[in-house]
């Protein structure tokens, strides 16, 4: 038996036109100038988890992610004019999470059953960036649950700011494969800036080096709604203040980092709508 999921479907011989392809000019006013750095080269695929409603896989250097999209499923109890939106990001017990002296203190369990401050901060800020974008009012009594698995990721190299922002791209890619409707691709992106004011994006840490200061950020946007901003998390390791100035640096690293991210994607998309993958 199918499942409901309470959407509206086109007809069978609809063709969908391509939207962001221009002759070059711009309707966004760009609010910042692109910094000299880019992000790393990844990978990505999608539909690996058959028993998901939509998944993708993502691998950015050492960091590796799954992310798997189960819904929207039908819901017992009173009725809901929308549906309910959660988000769920755990480790493998035998990853070392970034900075988890800090967060988690000494809470080193293998068998867990809960997730600790890490795993909730990495969820809360997804839950957060994706609930602008779902347009949740067009499931009525019903659930959508997306569950994070970080299955590789080096906590001497790449620090929580940098892995929440590959989260939120390999998220964006499981909603897609999941049909589920959506108003934009919500994308991320990272930027450190060191104190001499240098800023760039995806940046990774030297492993002999852990007393460099420096003010990390990440942000994730909606870049057709007029570039509007739905997440953002800025921190620092050190004494450093993020004056407004620094602060619009960081901004631009995050933005042109999420930029050619959603670029990418794109390009991706385009290749398995053709039948190219």
């Amino acid at each position: 038996m199918s499942t409901d999921r309470r959407r509206l479907t086109g007809p069978s011989d609809v063709k969908t036109p391509l939207r962001g392809i221009s002759s070059g000019a711009s309707t966004l006013p760009k609010k910042f100038s692109p910094p000299d750095s880019s992000p790393r080269k990844f990978f990505v695929k999608s539909g690996l988890t058959k028993n998901a409603n939509g998944s993708a896989y993502l691998e950015a250097g050492t960091t590796i992610v799954e992310v798997g999209v189960y819904g929207p499923r039908p819901i017992r109890g009173s009725f809901i004019d929308r549906a309910s939106f959660s988000v769920e990001c755990k480790f493998l017990p035998y990853l070392t999470q970034p900075n988890e002296v800090i967060f988690n203190g000494s809470d080193k369990r293998n068998a867990r059953t809960s997730l600790t401050h890490i795993e909730h901060r990495i969820s809360k800020y997804v839950e957060t960036a994706f609930l602008p974008s779902i347009c949740l009012e067009k499931y009525p009594k019903s659930a959508i649950d997306i569950y994070v698995n970080v299955i590789a990721f080096d906590a001497q190299t790449q620090t929580l700011s940098n892995l929440v922002a590959w989260v939120v791209n390999c998220t964006a890619l499981a909603l897609v494969d999941s049909a589920i409707e959506v108003k934009d691709l919500v994308t991320g992106g990272h930027a450190r800036m060191e104190h001499d004011g240098e800023v760039k994006m995806d940046a990774v840490v030297d492993s002999g080096d852990e007393t460099v200061e420096g003010t990390e950020c990440v942000a994730s946007f909606m870049k057709m709604h007029e570039n509007q901003m739905v997440a953002i998390w800025v921190e620092s390791n050190g004494s450093l203040e993020v004056d407004e100035q620094g602060l619009e640096k960081l901004m631009n690293g995050c933005d042109t980092m999420a930029t050619e991210v959603r670029k990418n994607l794109n390009g991706y998309l385009l290749s398995v709508a053709n039948g190219n993958e």
